[in-house]
């Protein structure tokens, strides 16, 4: 009796850790012959609680990924089903029987990675800048090109950054699809090119400021590198007026006052509330970022008062005192053995919820003006203060606090804050001119009174 080949396999993506609260990778999962199936790493990465597992795609949209990189992620998924669904039906077709997992797997991997026999002669030939991206974000994924600078030197790079250089590749196509170019080289990175894509990226497609200033980062950064290589001898990326542009924001930020207001919150009945309170507060008296305070659980040592903790974006070891504020908080979560157990870590997303109805309950609801990104430029907009909070807002509140309230040192701060110059210190912390001139005054006058007293 002849066994009968199936010219289809079985195709789906799921998640390694689906209850992970940090970017797991995304497998692929390919089943013939009635046997277990084949995991083929697709090397993407995403949070789970962006992913709809359903669908087996990236969530969009206000409570999702932004849309280059859901665009960027849909791609690779897409990309990797097409190279499996070819590879399979190639074999079978041509030798009438399921082919041998371990050389199936190895043959994807090849071509997705885009080695070996089956990457096309003009895709090795093709010098273009955009080829050069894609070179550049796979020998990323594969932790051959490593950072050569700051404190993360000679480490790989962080997927959140792949990611973002994916969304910048992902950017690029659509504009040279609009501009109907077929090609970018090296050579057409020009002061022309700078300003149709600034173009492109307010005019057509209402991109932020800020936005616009990470593609322009990005493209002159592989402009650099590749110019290392001798592939090109372009400088045009070098002029001053090839800038990489951002904008100011006027974020909010808790005062003291404030802070109080929110701890004496009392969302009884609803431990979500309650948890993202705890949360909240825990940034807002650490200064650690949201990706740090949210997962105390899974990567901080409290020893003595300190909690020691390895940051997730400069990969830094920080000791973070615990401040009274932050231990009152601390001690809730510990167990009778004096281990902590922490807040439990949520989505930015619905941290960002929660903080925007605790801040209403503490009365928060004064209006402020704000500025808002609209298509290159900035737009005022008056809402209420709770309204205008976030996740962000807890480190920005403590860096203002302990500079304004406590005058404790800028570089003191920022041993904390990680911030490598003053210049980009006083940028972040939220002080009017008005409050920075008072902060003067009370200083040198606080100063002399002291002075004055120890001469008597």
């Amino acid at each position: 009796m002849v066994k009968t080949v199936k010219i289809e396999c079985g195709i789906s993506f799921r998640l390694r850790e689906s209850g992970s609260t940090k970017a797991t990778p995304i497998t692929c999962f390919v089943e013939f012959n009635g046997k277990p199936v084949v995991k083929i790493p697709t090397g993407a990465k995403i949070v789970p609680s962006k992913w709809n597992p359903e669908k087996e795609k990236p969530v969009g949209g206000l409570k999702g990924l932004d849309h280059q990189e859901a665009k960027a992620i849909s791609e690779r998924v897409s990309f990797v089903r097409s190279v499996v669904e070819t590879s399979y039906r190639e074999h079978v077709y041509t030798f009438k029987s399921y082919p041998d997992k371990g050389s199936f797997k190895q043959q994807v991997i090849n071509v997705i990675n885009g080695n070996g026999e089956n990457r096309p002669e003009e895709e090795k030939a093709d010098l273009s800048l955009l080829s050069y991206f894609e070179k550049q974000i796979r020998l990323s994924r594969e932790g051959k090109r490593l950072i050569i600078k700051g404190p993360r030197k000679g480490l790989p790079y962080r997927e959140n950054t792949i990611l973002s250089y994916e969304g910048t590749l992902e950017l690029l196509r659509d504009y040279m699809k609009a501009r109907r170019k077929k090609r970018l080289h090296f050579e057409d990175i020009t002061m022309d090119f700078y300003h149709d894509i600034r173009s492109y990226m307010f005019e057509d497609s209402r991109f932020s400021l800020n936005y616009f200033g990470k593609v322009i980062k990005h493209i002159k950064l592989f402009m650099r590198e590749s110019e290392e290589e001798k592939l090109h001898g372009s400088d045009v990326y070098r002029s001053k007026t090839f800038i990489k542009v951002e904008e100011d924001t006027d974020a909010v930020y808790n005062d003291i006052k404030q802070l109080e207001e929110i701890a004496e919150v009392d969302p009884t009945g609803h431990p979500g509330l309650i948890n993202a309170r705890d949360l909240y507060l825990l940034g807002a008296w650490t200064g650690l970022r949201f990706q740090d305070y949210s997962i105390l659980q899974e990567k901080a040592r409290v020893i003595g008062s300190f909690i020691h903790i390895e940051t997730e974006k400069t990969g830094i070891f920080v000791a973070i005192p615990i401040l009274p504020a932050a231990r009152e908080i601390l001690e809730r979560y510990r167990e009778e053995d004096g281990t902590y157990r922490y807040p439990r870590p949520i989505s930015n997303q619905k941290l960002n919820d929660y903080i925007k109805t605790i801040g209403k309950m503490a009365g928060l609801v004064h209006p402020v003006t704000i500025s808002v990104p609209d298509g290159g430029k900035r737009v005022k907009v008056t809402i209420p203060f709770h309204d205008a909070m976030g996740t962000h807002t807890a480190r920005r509140s403590f860096a203002t606090n302990m500079y304004k309230h406590y005058r404790l040192p800028a570089q003191t701060i920022m041993k904390i804050t990680g911030h490598t110059t003053e210049a980009n210190f006083f940028k972040y912390i939220r002080m009017t001119p008005e409050e920075n001139a008072q902060f003067i005054l009370d200083t040198v006058t606080e100063r002399m009174t002291l002075e004055q007293n120890n001469k008597k």
